[in-house]
């Protein structure tokens, strides 16, 4: 029996954990610790009581509407309980709360256990305060343990139901990346694995804050044609900052790139894309919601520290300076737009 603790599970979250607890039994003997066994012991973890006690209840997160969450999966707000004898422990929270789970995960390890199982982050996400991806933070709090990252395509609630997802994980250890992929064989996930964790990690919070300026221009015109220009010069800015920091480019012209702008900035299902045509209706409404964390978009925050990054690093990126002006220094959204389609016509 192998127990995988999640922390704060949204809709992808616990989707996953769904489909861990579902794992069925292998026979094959194998060393590793997370293959060949059924992962019957799948744990979350919420910091609210309240939200805790309520998901425990009625057996169902309304991120993820219609979608039971199975009675062997363990539900609290008692994280020494959830993370007793992890295996592994996934981190889901947003990346606007990355840090601050970690914070609380340290305390009650080192309080309880005094060793540090193996982290995977499932964020779309870059710390707009420091700049600092999450692979950065762990590294910052917990010093050198085994690390990597999930991204790629995909809704949840598409997913739970049966839908393939080309998922990527990236980890700097050869010997994690086989553990989880071999933990992670699970229909309809496929899975591919990679060492370029710079790369993916960047890849899925820069097609966050992209989706927002391309989704807004498809808001206003509904030409798909527009959209797949957008999408590619998109893909040339993800390319030009992720090379500056150390990414390779055939990372973002993968699924975890290029696959998951074009889903990201052309599904409605995409939160990013719901954010982007919602500006159009009323940005002021928005920015506040976004501001209270009354909705989760983690491409507002992106958006911020993308900008920062272009700057520090000088590189043009229009696209992004465009997205980061309308959210935060309230240029008009269609002025946005205009200048959007202008990039179009000089590229």
């Amino acid at each position: 029996m192998k127990k995988v603790a999640i922390l704060e599970p949204g809709a992808w979250g616990t989707t996953l954990g769904i489909l861990l607890n579902r794992k069925g039994d292998e026979t094959k003997v194998s060393s590793s610790p997370f293959a060949n066994a059924r992962v019957n012991e799948v744990s979350f973890w919420y910091d609210n009581p309240g939200l805790a006690l309520k998901i425990e209840r009625v057996r169902e997160n309304e991120k993820l509407p219609g979608i039971r969450i199975p009675k062997k999966i363990f539900i609290s707000s008692d994280l020494g309980k959830v993370i007793e004898n992890a295996n592994l422990i996934i981190v889901a929270s947003p990346s606007f709360n990355f840090r601050k789970t970690l914070t609380y995960l340290k305390k009650s390890i080192g309080d309880t256990y005094g060793n540090y199982p193996p982290l995977l982050g499932i964020a779309k996400g870059i710390e707009r305060e420091t700049l600092k991806l999450p692979s950065q933070i762990v590294g910052e709090i917990f010093g050198k343990i085994p690390y990597a990252h999930l991204s790629g395509p995909g809704f949840a609630r598409e997913i739970i139901k049966g839908k393939p997802a080309k998922e990527v994980i990236a980890s700097k250890s050869k010997k994690f990346l086989k553990q989880l992929k071999e933990l992670f064989k699970i229909k309809p996930l496929e899975i591919s694995t990679t060492a370029d964790l710079i790369g993916v990690q960047l890849a899925g919070a820069l097609k966050n804050a992209l989706a927002i300026g391309i989704s807004l221009v498809e808001a206003e015109y509904q030409n798909s044609k527009m959209s797949k220009d957008l999408i590619r010069l998109g893909l040339k800015e993800m390319i030009k900052l992720g090379q500056k920091m150390g990414a390779k480019k055939e990372t973002f012209l993968g699924p975890v790139g290029r696959g998951d702008l074009i889903l990201t900035s052309t599904n409605p299902l995409s939160r990013n894309f719901q954010f982007g045509q919602n500006i159009l209706l009323d940005v002021n409404k928005m920015r506040r919601e976004i501001i209270e964390r009354k909705i989760t978009v983690e491409g507002f925050d992106n958006a911020q520290a993308f900008y920062k990054l272009g700057k520090i690093h000088k590189l043009d990126l229009p696209m992004i300076n465009e997205i980061y002006k309308v959210i935060y220094e309230k240029t008009s959204p269609g002025r946005m737009v205009k200048n959007l389609i202008g990039l179009i016509k000089q590229n």
